[in-house]
């Protein structure tokens, strides 16, 4: 699902462009995966194991943009890709598509300006518009931060599953299970 571009300003007053990524952000979005996978534990993958070629990635962009029940949304700051979320369909059968899940990252160097609260109250507003009933999503149980800034938004914790993640470290953490339901 495409979603129209939208000017926003941060908390700061610096501007900051929302839409769907598209063919032309391939590359920005790899490098921004890559990136963000290494800035923090938080991320389900290290920047190693991100081995999606330019195409796929292309592919995987022209599908959500076609989708009628997915949807990114990214966050530019003068062309740079600062944030992201998407929004899917935990399965497109009769049981569960009323349900959807979403992940959101922000670029550390744009941490704490207001990116997050914005990408999760339009990803919330897009998920009613798309006629999801729930929308759930997955938290490192360390990430106290991520799980005060959903809470904020009415997410509850419906559940945790121990020792979700390994670290090359071989430290364990916890995935705590989270959603709201839509009005």
């Amino acid at each position: 699902m495409k979603f129209n571009e939208k000017e926003i300003k941060l908390k700061d007053g610096t501007r900051c462009i929302l839409r769907s990524p598209n063919e032309l952000d391939a590359e920005k979005m790899l490098e921004y995966l890559k990136m963000t996978s290494e800035e923090t534990h938080f991320m389900v993958r290290y920047p190693e194991e991100i081995k999606i070629t330019t195409d796929k990635e292309i592919e995987f962009i022209k599908e959500s943009l076609n989708s009628k029940q997915d949807l990114m949304i990214a966050a530019f700051i003068d062309d740079e890709l600062a944030g992201n979320v998407g929004l899917n369909c935990i399965r497109d059968h009769i049981k569960l598509r009323h349900r959807a899940a979403f992940g959101i990252s922000i670029k550390e160097k744009y941490w704490n300006k207001g990116i997050g609260n914005i990408l999760i109250k339009e990803v919330i507003e897009q998920a009613k518009q798309i006629g999801y009933e729930q929308i759930e999503l997955g938290v490192f149980s360390d990430n106290e931060k991520a799980i005060d800034l959903y809470k904020k938004y009415g997410f509850e914790t419906w559940g945790i599953m121990k020792n979700a993640f390994k670290l090359k470290d071989g430290n364990y953490h916890d995935e705590i299970n989270m959603g709201r339901m839509l009005e």
